[in-house]
């Protein structure tokens, strides 16, 4: 596009703005012209949003004084109101020239050994361990295939036979249209978290405390009216129980084990319904995003098969040197030596200070994870047969380490033959004996971006009260998600663009 049609536009831009206060704009980059993807717009109000792959946005500038335009590899803008007008609102960006240094492409040669032991070193004397705030960015999303969904009603002495047909009936409707849909959830959360270290006496080791500032989250998608793989079972059992006596109610049994005493579907109804309308979220579900990555990320302190650079269970290998971004980072490889190991993958590390820049592993050639095969005895069989993490640290002004993004993709099998007993509470004990047959394929992708920590005192952060696990926040409307800096992983792909290949030099 030539600085003619530029022009043009920005007039175009500039007469339909006059109508309103929301405004359609375009971002360039200065020196090609072509138009800017996901570039984060956020004004003094804290609202914002992105632009699209032709480089185009929307924006209400009420009581808007300053907007900024910011994208990693690029000078950030801040523009006051008047002068964005002036722009016709065009804003250009100018590219920051970041070449690889004579340093940088030729780091000293070493030895594994010496690597391992000075990374090792590094890493446990500078990760960051202090009390800290920091802002996290997540997305979450569940796929789930469903092979077989079955419930078979064996006997009854309390179910009619017209209940009976209709509870069959519900069952085939409600099993056919999940395996046509193939349940899916998407969630987005961006919150402000605190972080401190505890030492727990009872059982003797420290545990990282966390706790939310504010939160938000939107439902980006949620194909199967909430089932998971956790509740698929109780909605099955639920559709008989719906066609039993309203007044009474049941102990169920599953197998060997009794489930519940004294359940009811007025009950469960009432459960459901609170569930179903409140359209929020736990906020507890924000800490366990943060346990799991610190679990991850100090693989470096275990003493067992987990520990990537203890040589008992992992041959390592020192790799040829790799260009991440715009450095030159060491590269060791590792893979299983004993039985209990069960991962591959690579470790880049910095030349100067030795800490971890990325690490990324998947389960070796014929390992997997969890797996339990009671389908003879119990009827339950769970394998976990795909799991990949990726990894990457940053460093602090003050030489910490901290782990900064994390993706995790994992595939499992879930099957369950589960014979249920209702038996009614009077003296009758009168029965109903059905079987609930589950086969699933389920696909997990967890991402997450931490921005920088900041260091703030231990003091700061209080402990836990009884009512802060039952904390739940409403999901954000679709207008205020749209309206979001953060939307559709806008922050996570500005921050992989500095360790994108295009940046490096030929």
């Amino acid at each position: 596009m030539n600085k003619k049609l530029l022009i043009i536009y920005g007039f175009f831009l500039g007469c339909i703005a006059s109508f309103s206060q929301t405004i359609s704009g375009k971002v360039i980059n200065e020196n090609s012209l072509q138009p800017m993807e996901n570039v984060s717009i956020a004004t003094n109000l804290k609202t914002g949003t992105t632009t699209d792959k032709f480089g185009r946005f929307s924006l209400n500038l009420k009581d808007v004084k300053t907007v900024t335009f910011s994208f990693l590899g690029f000078s950030s803008k801040t523009i006051p109101i008047d002068d964005f007008k002036k722009l016709n609102y065009i804003i250009e960006l100018t590219e920051i020239v970041n070449q690889l240094n004579e340093i940088q492409l030729n780091i000293a040669k070493i030895s594994l050994d010496s690597l391992l032991s000075k990374t090792t070193a590094s890493m446990k004397n500078n990760y960051l361990y202090e009390s800290v705030k920091q802002e996290m960015y997540a997305i979450d999303t569940q796929k789930m295939d469903f092979k077989k969904l079955e419930l078979a009603l064996k006997s009854s002495s309390i179910l009619s036979k017209k209940n009976k047909k209709l509870a069959e009936q519900e069952l085939k409707e409600f099993s056919e249209n999940i395996q046509q849909k193939k349940p899916e959830f998407v969630t987005e959360f961006k919150a402000k978290t605190m972080s401190k270290e505890i030492y727990e006496p009872k059982l003797k080791k420290t545990l990282t405390f966390y706790k939310t500032d504010t939160i938000q989250g939107f439902k980006k998608a949620d194909v199967g009216n909430g089932l998971t793989i956790k509740n698929v079972t109780n909605k099955l059992q639920n559709i008989v129980l719906k066609h039993l006596s309203n007044d009474k109610t049941y102990k169920v049994k599953s197998g060997w084990f009794k489930v519940e005493d004294s359940l009811s579907f007025k009950k469960v109804l009432k459960t459901n319904d609170s569930l179903e309308n409140s359209n929020n979220f736990s906020n507890i579900k924000v800490s366990n995003y943060l346990m799991s990555i610190k679990k991850e990320s100090v693989f470096f302190n275990k003493k067992n098969e987990f520990n990537f650079f203890d040589r008992k269970y992992y041959n390592h290998k020192l790799e040829k040197n790799e260009v991440l971004g715009t450095a030159k980072y060491y590269v060791i490889s590792f893979e299983p030596r004993k039985s209990k190991a069960k991962y591959t993958g690579k470790i880049h590390i910095d030349p100067f200070d030795f800490s971890i820049k990325k690490i990324a592993y998947q389960f070796a050639d014929g390992k997997r994870g969890d797996h339990i095969n009671l389908r003879l005895l119990l009827g339950v069989k769970f394998s976990e047969n795909k799991n990949e993490v990726t990894l990457f640290y940053e460093t602090n002004e003050f030489g910490k380490i901290y782990p900064s993004y994390y993706y995790e993709t994992k595939t499992s099998y879930a099957y369950v033959n589960r014979p249920i007993k209702f038996i009614e509470n009077t003296e009758e004990k009168e029965k109903v004996k059905f079987n609930i047959k589950v086969e699933v394929n389920v696909s997990e992708t967890t991402e997450v971006l931490l921005n920088e920590p900041l260091n703030i005192k231990s003091s700061e952060i209080k402990p836990f009260k009884k009512e802060d696990f039952k904390k739940r926040t409403t999901y954000m409307s679709k207008e205020e998600y749209e309206n979001s800096s953060w939307k559709n992983r806008a922050i996570i792909k500005q921050y992989l663009q500095k360790y994108s290949p295009k940046k490096i030099p030929n």
